[in-house]
């Protein structure tokens, strides 16, 4: 019963079933008492013409039938339906074949009664024709009008049901066009209306998650950029005293707002949807060799190095450019949080058409509290991890974005020896 399908159609089926019920019960109630009336009279008469018979003889019964109303339509018939007294109503065309005793229809509202003589050897029956005249059969039109009423009622309430929820999510709907982003439809049940009310709670849901995201997004931005538009203003005032510094300043500064401004044009994008992946065949072990090589070469100016241990050959179907700035993103941050004179270890497992990516600096870590919320734009955790480390917390958030849009997961956890342990799981070409 969870499927609408399965409601409508039992719903059309019980209306079929109680109109049949409900035409038979007519039928019954107009004709059925008449009929029941008539065999016990017919079975009464049957007794008196056997008691005659025993009594008598076949002449004693002979003359008692025809002392009887013409109107009766009695006949005495043997069990092959032959005549057994003279003169005789001729045989109706319907008549079985072996009479027995009961009710028998013989069409267009006509009935045959017939009822056995009690202790009469041969068997002989006593036989009562019924025509419609003598019926009071339900007219027509009272059968259709009948009818109509039941499907009617039964109908009613069906589309009474679906159209009561269909409602309900209209209403929800023209609310969400008004910009209510707080109701909600969905309700307890398997049919395919409630698990469109729940799809439309879900829709709502993300709805207001993207409306969020897009609030916070922007006030992160523009907070963001008052930090290096006030540095710019502040290296103008300088200019006037040392030229050359101020415009390294000013160019340095310029060079930041651009990062972040292309950073948040990623990031939007990523969000909504809109970014469109060229996907292309990844040899990933060739591109993390590269990804280590850079940034190895930037570690060195922090006293600190990048080791790739294990590198799986590994292929996948993605965006080579989108993969590179998400797992370079994870490293470049390790580099710039592990401590002088370590080294960030790298690895790349592949196995059962999955790839494993692991990136581990020697920091501090970060606080349990906030690990869920790393990948989030515009996150910066822990004393250790702050602004002096530089970026604007989005380079993690575009990893998070970009490996889901290759169908993969990211994750994050302080490992037990120190410091921070990034996943990143990546679907894989199947080997042929």
């Amino acid at each position: 019963m969870n499927s609408l399908f399965t409601k409508i159609f039992l719903a059309f089926w019980l209306a079929a079933v109680l109109l049949g019920f409900t035409l038979f019960g007519v039928s019954r109630l107009f004709g059925g008492e008449v009929i029941a009336e008539a065999q016990r009279t017919l079975e009464s008469r049957a007794a008196t013409a056997a008691a005659l018979w025993q009594e008598g003889g076949m002449m004693a019964a002979a003359r008692w039938l025809r002392s009887q109303p013409e109107s009766l339509r009695l006949q005495l018939l043997d069990e092959n339906g032959e005549p057994v007294l003279r003169p005789h109503m001729p045989r109706h065309p319907r008549m079985p074949q072996v009479i027995t005793p009961g009710v028998h229809p013989a069409g267009r509202g006509r009935v045959i009664l017939a009822a056995m003589l009690p202790n009469v050897e041969p068997p002989a029956f006593l036989v009562q024709e019924l025509e419609p005249g003598q019926l009071p059969l339900t007219p027509w039109w009272l059968r259709l009008l009948i009818a109509a009423a039941v499907t009617g009622l039964v109908s009613y309430g069906l589309a009474a049901l679906l159209t009561r929820r269909l409602r309900r999510l209209r209403r929800a709907a023209q609310a969400l066009a008004a910009g209510d982003l707080s109701v909600r439809v969905g309700r307890s049940g398997g049919d395919e209306v409630e698990a469109l009310a729940r799809d439309f709670d879900q829709m709502t849901d993300h709805l207001r998650d993207l409306l969020d995201a897009q609030k916070r997004l922007l006030r992160d931005v523009s907070h963001e950029l008052r930090s290096p538009l006030a540095r710019l203003r502040i290296a103008l005032e300088l200019a006037e005293r040392d030229k050359e510094k101020s415009l390294q300043r000013i160019a340095k500064e310029a060079d930041e707002l651009e990062a972040l401004i292309a950073d948040v044009l990623s990031l939007a994008r990523l969000e909504s949807g809109q970014s469109v992946l060229e996907r292309r065949e990844v040899a990933l072990h060739e591109l993390m060799q590269q990804i280590v090589t850079d940034a190895d070469f930037e570690a060195e100016a922090r006293g600190c190095s990048v080791d790739l241990g294990a590198n799986d050959a590994a292929i996948l179907s993605g965006d080579p450019v989108l993969l590179r700035s998400a797992i370079e993103n994870v490293v470049r941050n390790a580099v710039r949080h592990t401590a002088p004179g370590t080294t960030v270890t790298v690895e790349l497992h592949s196995a059962n058409n999955a790839a494993l990516i692991t990136v581990r600096d020697q920091g501090g870590g970060v606080p349990e509290e906030a690990i869920s919320r790393m990948f989030e734009p515009f996150t910066r955790v822990g004393e250790a991890r702050e602004r002096a480390g530089g970026g604007y917390g989005l380079g993690l958030a575009i990893t998070g974005r970009a490996v889901q849009a290759h169908g993969g997961s990211v994750s994050a956890e302080n490992h037990p020896e120190g410091g921070l342990l990034v996943s990143i799981r990546l679907p894989t070409t199947p080997r042929t």
